[in-house]
């Protein structure tokens, strides 16, 4: 659990340097309560924990501690990772990868 949780810190850590404004969700106008920087650390902790989605959310959701590192009560729903991973490049994403294992 403790290096999931350094994992998760590491992640939002890279993600919230990534993007221009970290804090402001991603559809201001509510439709999407997610900040990009949150939806781009959890897509990297995806790729790490690498389980298939619904076992993603409810694993997630049986760890509380890393849902706080990212601000979260609850897991987002596995079919939001789903439609994020179209709006991020995979090469975006495995270059902050390279870097978080650096």
């Amino acid at each position: 659990m403790g290096r999931l949780k350094t994992l998760a810190q590491t992640f939002r850590d890279f993600a919230t340097n990534h993007v221009e404004k970290p804090d402001v969700p991603a559809a201001p106008d509510g439709a999407d309560g997610y900040a990009k920087s949150t939806k781009i650390a959890l897509l990297l902790l995806k790729e790490e924990i690498n389980k298939p989605l619904r076992q993603l959310e409810d694993c997630l959701n049986e760890m509380p501690e890393i849902l706080d590192v990212s601000g979260r009560e609850k897991s987002p729903d596995y079919s939001s990772f789903s439609v994020w991973d179209g709006e991020f490049p995979m090469q975006e994403l495995r270059r902050l990868l390279r870097r978080s294992a650096e």
